[in-house]
């Protein structure tokens, strides 16, 4: 996997935002979400890049990690390593150092995934799992998540919105939509529910998604 494009995926940018919108508009929202994911979608949908940043978060930046040890700290296979490794370094969150690896200390990506891990930590939402793990979990909320990105904060949406918005099934967003009551994503207001876009989790989500775009289209990593 590499950035900004793959065989079926293209990041989504402002210059391809369109071509994403085009398919939503056409009843296959999930799909438009996930053939062009946001910098959020792109870090978090892959089980592989999701484990091995949320590892690379407990690692120390001054020390040289091999794969056995990547897999061991992530708990992925040694294909899913290999998959995430090459992944991160493309964001500029690990370096390669002769056969092994190491944490860029300076890298916008894995500042902005700690702070939304903090976030979602301390809304004590999470039971025994690290926040970005936390959140990023299941692909319904992943994609709640990213189309909560382009609402207008305050904006109230219902719950047949969201899945208009996300191609998630009605009864997975009733299954879910509590759970981004509880890390204060939304908030109810009566039969519906209000953005809040000033919140921590919301706010570092999109710290995040900033943040892989970035590094996604930067020449090249410090």
């Amino acid at each position: 996997m590499s950035l900004p494009t793959t065989d079926d995926v293209t990041l989504r940018t402002t210059s391809t935002a369109e071509e994403m919108w085009d398919l939503v508009e056409g009843g296959d929202p999930a799909t438009a979400r996930r053939s062009y994911p946001s910098g959020w979608l792109w870090a978090t949908g892959d089980e592989a890049v999701r484990s091995l940043l949320d590892a690379v978060l407990r690692m120390d930046a001054g020390d040289r990690y091999g794969r056995d040890d990547l897999a061991s700290r992530s708990g992925l296979d040694e294909e899913a390593v290999e998959r995430g490794v090459d992944a991160l370094i493309s964001l500029g969150v690990l370096v390669a150092d002769e056969g092994a690896y190491r944490v860029n200390d300076r890298s916008i990506v894995r500042h902005a995934a700690g702070e939304l891990s903090a976030a979602v930590a301390e809304t004590d939402a999470p039971d025994g799992e690290s926040g970005i793990q936390y959140l990023a979990r299941h692909e319904s909320v992943r994609l709640m998540v990213d189309a909560l990105l382009e609402v207008d904060p305050g904006r109230s949406l219902d719950q047949e919105a969201v899945h208009r918005l996300t191609g998630v099934s009605r009864k997975r967003v009733w299954h879910h939509v509590e759970k981004l009551v509880a890390l204060g994503v939304l908030a109810e207001s009566g039969d519906e529910y209000e953005v809040v876009g000033d919140g921590p989790v919301l706010r570092t989500v999109q710290a995040l998604d900033a943040a892989v775009v970035g590094a996604a289209l930067a020449p090249s990593h410090p």
